[in-house]
């Protein structure tokens, strides 16, 4: 005990003759070092380098604690006063260390997550398959449909009964308390469970088709919307290239009007134009981000604001009419859905007609009597007579829906047939309208401009036919841009009416 004590008091001298010597305090990176130093000196080394401290000024302490291996006593142990950490301080730093860890690792789970900020058609696509949560619930439906499997298949459940027989009045002729105990099980033993499963397996290729028929609309929403948004980023570019050329032009016009060669009225004009287009250009930006919030409300991803890659012109070079018709009547999905629900609705037929048939029953049991104590086995079979009720009513009813769904499959044959004939025309007349466009219109818009230009810069034109030429040049390049969306719409309906667009 009296070490200890000896050793305390030692400890706090030569702490405080550590805080005397403020001066050559070193900074705690190096007070760190320091310490991890000593931990490797020997006592009878720091007793030398102690006197040998005292009898050096501070200026060459300075110098030999910086090439020395061994600091101060003192100074050790201000380091390790200062490197000491209280347990609880010690789990606090640790749990503060690891929150920006945990941080960091849900920042980068929702960065990888996260859909990427320029999308083609296919990604597109590709997330409303994979990640859209309106098509995730709409296949959730077939597990609904796959749940009447389970019904199909089961055994109808065994009935329990039991009965007491009491002598109410005459002669006892064995007993006069009967117990009687039976077990009765129907049996389906002529193919009821069998219609009955397949019935079930119908109604799940029904629901998984209506499903790809449901898909399919929204992929041509998706498609639509693509077109929409690539076409507006385009007129947006459109626009900020012409005010860029306009600016340029506005600064010959003001450098004209300052040396004198034309008039006030022109750089009040070309600003007015300017100002104007500027409004155009913060529309465009507007229509943009509108035409990006449907696409992500398409594909049900909030906060996400997509940009389109890729190209307006088609690339696809579709067969004709009759093969397109060919396709369609197979890969459809609203044909394929139609198909399925008549398939469902002569199954109805099928199991309506197979319940019709009685269900025979089996029963076993015993009979217990009380004065004499005997026991007596019962065996019995149950079988319905249908005699009045023979399912009629089921039958009729499956049979309406069989021709109801017969003729919808035919309905839904001529409304597929009008409105594919409908969107290849409507292709077709778009093809020849943007052909004629680029061919008489776009190509010679750059020559006209080019011309307003040069007569503007010699004098023989005004400001008014200068100005008109950029304001054909933009509305011709946003017609084209119009014009081209029109194109990739009707490709678009072409492709949902054959049924091109799915997975066959």
């Amino acid at each position: 005990m009296r070490h200890f004590t000896a050793w305390g008091v030692l400890c706090l001298l030569m702490a405080g003759s550590a805080r005397a010597e403020q001066t050559d305090t070193p900074s705690p990176e190096r007070l760190t070092q320091e310490q991890t130093r000593s931990e490797a000196t020997s006592p009878d080394r720091l007793t030398q380098e102690q006197t040998r401290s005292e009898a050096t000024s501070p200026d060459r302490l300075t110098q030999e604690q910086t090439q020395s291996d061994v600091p101060p006593p003192g100074r050790f142990v201000l380091a390790q006063n200062r490197s000491y950490t209280p347990p609880d301080r010690l789990l606090l730093a640790q749990t503060r260390s690891d929150t920006p860890r945990d941080s960091l690792t849900q920042e980068q789970k929702r960065l990888e997550e996260a859909p990427p900020e320029h999308i083609t058609l296919e990604q597109a696509l590709s997330l409303l398959d994979e990640r859209s949560p309106w098509a995730a619930a709409e296949r959730s439906r077939i597990d609904v449909a796959a749940a009447d499997r389970v019904e199909a298949s089961i055994l109808p459940n065994p009935s329990f009964s039991y009965g007491t027989q009491l002598l109410a009045a005459g002669v006892n002729t064995g007993s006069s308390v009967v117990h009687e105990l039976s077990l009765e099980q129907p049996l389906m033993i002529f193919g009821q469970r069998g219609v009955r499963r397949e019935l079930a397996e119908r109604n799940v290729s029904a629901e998984q088709a209506r499903v790809k028929a449901s898909l399919a609309e929204r992929a041509l929403a998706v498609r639509e919307a693509f077109a929409a948004l690539l076409t507006n980023q385009e007129e947006l570019r459109v626009l900020e290239e012409t005010a860029v050329d306009l600016g340029r032009v506005e600064k010959v016009v003001k450098g004209r009007a300052a040396a004198g060669d034309s008039s006030r009225y022109d750089v009040e004009r070309i600003e007015v134009e300017s100002r104007a287009l500027e409004v155009e250009v913060l529309n465009a930006r507007a229509n943009v981000a509108d035409a990006s919030g449907r696409l992500a409300a398409l594909l049900g991803m909030e906060g996400w604001h997509p940009k389109a890659q890729g190209s307006l012109r088609t690339t696809e070079s579709l067969p004709d009419l009759p093969l397109l018709w060919e396709s369609a009547q197979q890969r459809r999905p609203s044909l394929v859905a139609a198909r399925a629900r008549q398939a469902v609705a002569r199954g109805g037929l099928d199991v309506a007609r197979r319940e019709r048939l009685p269900v025979p029953s089996v029963a076993a049991g015993v009979m217990f009597t009380r004065n004499e104590q005997s026991t007596i086995a019962l065996v019995g079979v149950g079988l319905p007579l249908p005699l009045f009720d023979r399912n009629q009513g089921a039958v009729a009813r499956a049979s309406a829906e069989m021709q109801a769904e017969a003729r919808a499959l035919e309905a839904e044959l001529a409304e597929a047939r009008a409105e594919l004939s409908r969107a290849h025309a409507v292709l077709e007349g778009r093809k020849g309208a943007l052909a004629r466009l680029e061919h008489d219109v776009v190509e010679r818009l750059p020559t006209v401009r080019r011309m307003a230009e040069d007569a503007y810069r010699e004098g023989r034109g005004g400001i008014l036919e200068l100005l008109d030429a950029f304001r054909s040049l933009k509305d011709m390049r946003v017609l084209h841009l119009k014009q081209q969306e029109t194109v990739k719409l009707a490709e678009a309906s072409v492709l949902f009416a054959a049924g091109l667009d799915t997975a066959p």
